[in-house]
């Protein structure tokens, strides 16, 4: 799973809004140790929670299949980010201060993924909203703190703050993206002991791949089904994991405020503005160009996270190398997302758009024809990993152009993006279990063709106004 908010938006928005924390008096060493141990700390806490809630939302689709509950909790945590996004995280700050914001923020994903000890739909929908509503907060004061301390730390050692804060943001996303490879691991070596107990074979589904159908394979009893036992085992892990992080966060972390008690009405405000500004923003030219691109985002993360899971890899093997495929897609993703990063100041920003379109154009063209089975297990690997490398460019790159697009309304901009993106995730985790999965690809497709056309229009419209700006401009 994505990590729901995005931290270039955050990084841009808090970095205009850092208070002015000059140095203290507080002697290097110490100051250099603080901020290292806070930093390492937040590191920790990420990675274990994200390590837990990541590989648990891999598996809904594959594992809590009664009454869709699975994706349809996973559809309910993204409806919810969009109200919280706008709403929750400044005046939370602003009452708790950042660290009880982050604790506060951490405990729905406990509750979640305890629910999947007992999924039923009672359980799993409240806790779901709850993820939602955390989830904004939880990755807002996350990046305000990881500012704040660069900035404090930038000052004591009299260095530019952009070079700190890179850094720090560079450290935590190196643990936060190897979650993905240490949660899915973990799901495949429990899982991987419910070997013997699936013998109990009565039919073969034998439409995975592009034809698959959730309805039609509920309906078959399958040779590769999951014993309760052992998903609950599971679930006990990932509680321990989910509640190492908060115990990590409460004991280790010092507390940092953004703003006083007193501000809280401002914050309410603000939220206010941010909603009707976010509105207006929609009548914008580039902005209607791009929500095509934007919920292509939405939908290509919860089609692999939902449909590929279930319809290629749980129903050709087994829910249990649903974690193992996946350590491939996370592997490439974290991989992808530096390189063309480095790669983007070389070849510039379209070439990056045009190389993920390309790979994901031929993947789901490979979807469409090719029919998965169990002597082929090696292109399950692929599939994901390419997926992954084309996943890279979009969450870095989409961002990145909506920061260069529009500067003076970031924030409007921003939250637009969280919408339509979010947008994106619901409709696929809500159709996953009624349509066949070449339907899916279809729907990928065209969002896909019609997001880069419309980057291709946003694109040219910026080149030439910036040829424009140059002729006016004095020699």
């Amino acid at each position: 799973m994505s990590s729901v908010i995005s931290d270039i938006e955050l990084k841009s928005h808090i970095d205009r809004t850092v208070a002015d924390t000059n140095p203290v008096n507080i002697p290097s060493d110490t100051q250099r140790f603080k901020t290292y141990k806070n930093l390492l700390v937040l590191c920790i806490a990420f990675l274990l929670q994200f390590t837990a809630f990541g590989a648990i939302g891999n598996l809904q689709s594959s594992l809590n299949t009664e009454a869709n509950v699975g994706v349809n909790s996973l559809s309910i945590i993204y409806a919810f980010l969009i109200f919280s996004s706008i709403f929750l995280p400044h005046p939370l700050m602003a009452i708790f201060g950042i660290k009880w914001t982050l604790v506060i923020s951490q405990v729905p994903y406990l509750l979640y993924v305890a629910a999947n000890y007992y999924p039923k739909a009672y359980l799993m929908y409240p806790a779901a909203a709850l993820v939602g509503l955390g989830a904004a907060p939880l990755w807002t004061s996350k990046c305000s703190y990881l500012t704040d301390s660069g900035t404090m730390y930038a000052n004591s050692k009299l260095v530019h703050k952009d070079v700190v804060v890179n850094r720090f943001f560079g450290i935590f996303f190196m643990f936060f993206q190897s979650g993905q490879i240490w949660g899915n691991l973990i799901s495949y070596f429990v899982l991987k002991t419910s070997e013997v107990n699936g013998t109990n074979i009565t039919e073969k589904y034998d439409k995975c791949g592009a034809e698959f159908s959730e309805q039609e394979y509920k309906g078959v009893d399958v040779s590769n089904a999951i014993d309760r036992k052992t998903i609950n085992v599971l679930c006990i892990v990932y509680i321990c994991i989910c509640a190492c992080s908060i115990l990590t966060v409460i004991i280790f972390l010092d507390q940092r405020r953004k703003a006083s008690k007193d501000k809280i009405s401002v914050m309410l405000r603000h939220s206010v503005k941010l909603l009707v500004s976010t509105v207006k923003h929609m009548r914008n030219i580039n902005q209607l160009c791009l929500i095509p691109l934007t919920i292509w985002s939405g939908l290509e993360q919860s089609f692999l996270g939902a449909q590929f899971t279930k319809g290629f890899v749980s129903c050709t093997l087994s829910a249990k190398y649903v974690g193992l495929v996946l350590i491939a897609y996370g592997i490439c993703d974290s991989i992808g997302s530096f390189s063309f990063g480095q790669l983007v100041k070389y070849i510039g920003r379209w070439p990056c758009f045009i190389i993920a379109a390309i790979i994901n154009y031929s993947l789901i063209i490979t979807m469409f024809i090719w029919k998965p089975s169990e002597n082929q297990i090696y292109v399950l690997f692929i599939l994901a990993g390419l997926w992954g490398l084309a996943d890279a460019v979009w969450q870095t790159q989409i961002n990145a152009f909506y920061g260069v697009l529009f500067v003076d309304k970031d924030e409007a901009a921003f939250s637009n993006y969280r919408l339509w993106e979010s947008s994106g995730f619901v409709l696929f985790y809500i159709i996953t279990p009624y349509i066949r999965i070449r339907i899916a690809l279809v729907i990928l497709l065209i969002f896909l063709t019609l997001g880069m056309t419309g980057y291709g229009a946003t694109e040219y419209r910026l080149r030439k106004n910036k040829i424009k700006n140059n002729q006016v401009s004095p020699s």
